[in-house]
């Protein structure tokens, strides 16, 4: 007479474990680096707040958010069971996550803006910037990172794995 074999297939246990947490980590991560837009900085080992705007002509409006276009270009570029890249197509991503300096052309178009800007609020910076003799003028970026290595991500990842082992080895 044959006896069923009640040990359990842990290979495909580990196989789906691993399909899941990829799934998890990818949706975590998302979310984690748009905390970063809402909490007005960036958490590695600890939080790192951002720095303020210069000048600041929109008060009361969080810093790299008007339209959430760059939070909400977030998204994983690839997975795999070793590794999940996370990042965003945005053309100033890149400046904002780790500061540098860059150049812009003034044009026609950008001194009517000025023109335009200095009539509604009545700042003498966009009178300044419409008449200035300059053909480009140089803005130096400070680094807001919203997205990178994160040791508080990490842990949390760590934190789910143990639960979710925990879990699925209890139902046996």
């Amino acid at each position: 007479m044959a006896r069923t074999n009640d040990i359990p297939d842990f290979g495909a246990m580990v196989d789906k474990l691993k399909k899941d947490a990829v799934r998890y980590a990818s949706r975590a991560g998302v979310n984690f680096f748009q905390d970063s837009f809402l909490d007005q900085g960036f958490t590695d080992a600890v939080y790192e707040a951002w720095v303020e705007r210069k000048g600041d002509v929109d008060p009361g409006r969080k810093i790299l958010i008007k339209s959430s276009v760059l939070m909400n270009s977030i998204e994983v570029f690839s997975s795999s069971m070793e590794r999940i890249e996370f990042g965003s197509r945005e053309a100033h991503a890149e400046i904002h996550n780790n500061g540098g300096t860059i150049s812009i052309p003034l044009t026609a178009k950008s001194r009517k803006y000025f023109w335009f800007m200095y009539r509604a609020t009545g700042k003498e910076m966009w009178k300044g910037l419409a008449l200035t003799k300059k053909q480009k003028i140089t803005v130096n970026m400070p680094k807001r990172q919203f997205i990178g290595h994160s040791e508080v991500f990490m842990e949390q990842l760590n934190d789910w794995l143990v639960r979710e082992l925990d879990k699925r080895f209890k139902t046996l």
